[in-house]
């Protein structure tokens, strides 16, 4: 004769149905707990979104804090236009300054591992229209480290 205690060890005289069900069930759930991975797949999104912010406000500072101090910049496909975030610097910093209506939408986003694609619609000035612009993204521990613009 076998005696079933409850969870906490108490004599439990009567089979509760529930419990093998529930069992049951988070057998099956850490099964699918186990093929997950604890990287989070969309990681990579976090510093392409945040620069896209800052590019949209003017903050220099929080624009750059999403590149790495080697960045590298392409006209698509393997032409270099710039690296480093002192490049950057100067670039993006006379571009915000200079341009009061400059603004980029997002029109469409790819994510694919580390590396985020997104078309983009970009005003430079309310006079002109919109340039339209794919930037592929190479995302590394957290910071971009290469982008290339397809225009």
């Amino acid at each position: 004769m076998s005696v079933q205690t409850g969870s906490l060890g108490i004599f439990d005289p009567k089979p509760r149905p529930v419990q093998l069900p529930l069992t049951l069930f988070f057998v099956v759930l850490s099964f699918f707990a186990v093929g997950q991975s604890s990287v989070d797949p969309f990681a990579a999104v976090t510093p392409v979104q945040t620069q896209l912010d800052a590019y949209n406000t003017g903050d220099l500072e929080l624009f750059l804090s999403a590149y790495a101090d080697d960045v590298r910049l392409y006209n698509f496909p393997d032409e270099l236009t710039g690296e480093g975030k002192d490049k950057m610097r100067e670039t993006y910093g006379a571009m915000f300054a200079n341009r009061p209506d400059l603004q980029c939408r997002l029109v469409s986003r790819i994510v694919m591992g580390n590396r985020v694609l997104d078309h983009e619609s970009v005003v430079f000035d309310s006079k002109s229209p919109p340039v339209e612009v794919v930037a592929m993204y190479l995302v590394e521990d957290g910071l971009i480290r290469e982008v290339r613009f397809l225009r």
